[in-house]
């Protein structure tokens, strides 16, 4: 069964500065979490406090309903923490995998099995006849994470663990842990820079920035309805614009209507759009008038950077005929694929709405 945790007041400092502002933080046994934050955001801090690795200089962390202590030797057996770097020994790779078994005194056929479990599990069983050092970046760091998994715990710990891997091994590594994790009941944390990763392996995300959450939700809510301008350009939003809601709803770039409309107040306002939403019309055309500066292939579509009063970015499908550089045109936002985001300037939220 995975590990319940609930952190209260959580405050961590480090040279006189504060690096985590927690007030209330909750997971349920076998919850997936992923930490989205830029480098420096406190998502680090986070996993050495929940591992009892650090402890808060203020606060409480919580596992099972049992606060975290120095040195807590039972707490440390049902937790698994994979860092960034596999960091293995130079020598077999089941010995690596084995190497915290032997650490807690798990006789040496049982460490054998459950090594070689977690090894299969990964798809990488054919591993355990080469030696640490002959691995490449993504097999040693799927040795890295047998060796977790191996521990069977009740909390596993990700710290980035595909970040120095390229696209295609980073993928693959990823639809691994994946199928590992699949009908498990561990409770799982894991910490990214990437939205792609954390949302492809989390129940909720908690957006960290400047060591507290922005937000906290589901992938989905956060993709739809992300709370301000700094969480919708973490989670991938490609255009973030000034704005203005004028009487009735209707909202403005730079004067011009977008085709968004807003249900409740006028003023200021960020609009966050994703550039699969950016329209493309005829110059004359109701919208923001643009002149294409670039087009580029993409995976699957057309890349085009448009210069309007300001900079916008939009993807136009590859089966179709994009624009050419200089050509001028008028630019619409569809209501699917954008936001009405609370400006800094206004100090109170804007509602969304089509």
């Amino acid at each position: 069964m995975g590990a319940v945790l609930s952190l209260r007041d959580v405050r961590h400092r480090r040279d006189g500065r504060e690096v985590l502002r927690i007030d209330a933080l909750d997971l349920a046994a076998g919850e997936r979490l992923a930490v989205l934050g830029p480098n420096g955001a406190g998502k680090t801090t986070l996993l050495r406090l929940l591992a009892a690795i650090d402890m808060p200089t203020a606060g409480t962390v919580l596992v099972d309903g049992v606060p975290t202590t120095p040195g807590a030797v039972a707490l440390r057996r049902r937790v698994a923490y994979a860092t960034q770097r596999p960091g293995l020994l130079s020598t077999s790779v089941p010995r690596n995998v084995e190497l915290p078994l032997r650490w807690r005194r798990v006789p040496r056929p049982q460490r054998r099995t459950a090594a070689t479990a977690a090894l299969a599990r990964l798809g990488v069983a054919q591993l355990a006849q080469r030696p640490a050092g002959a691995l490449s970046a993504g097999e040693a760091q799927r040795v890295n994470l047998a060796r977790a998994l191996a521990l069977e715990p009740a909390l596993l710990l990700l710290d980035e663990p595909a970040a120095a891997l390229d696209a295609e091994s980073r993928e693959a590594f990823l639809a691994d842990v994946e199928q590992a994790l699949d009908a498990r009941t561990t409770t799982v944390v894991h910490v990214s820079h990437r939205p792609e990763e954390a949302f492809r392996l989390a129940d909720r995300v908690a957006v960290l920035v400047h060591g507290a959450i922005r937000q906290l939700a589901t992938p989905e809510a956060l993709m739809r309805d992300p709370a301000d301008a700094m969480v919708a350009r973490l989670v991938g939003y490609e255009n973030l614009l000034e704005a203005e809601v004028g009487d009735g709803g209707a909202v403005e770039v730079a004067g011009r209507p977008t085709g968004l409309h807003c249900s409740v107040g006028t003023g200021p306002a960020i609009v966050a759009a994703w550039a699969a939403g950016v329209q493309l019309r005829p110059p004359g055309a109701p919208g923001i008038p643009a002149t294409v500066e670039h087009v580029s292939p993409g995976p699957g579509r057309w890349e085009i950077t448009l210069a309007a009063p300001m900079a916008l970015r939009a993807h136009v499908p590859l089966g179709a005929s994009p624009p050419r550089p200089g050509e001028r045109l008028a630019v619409a936002l569809d209501p699917a694929l954008a936001a009405v985001l609370a400006s800094p300037r206004r100090g109170t939220a804007v509602a969304v709405g089509a």
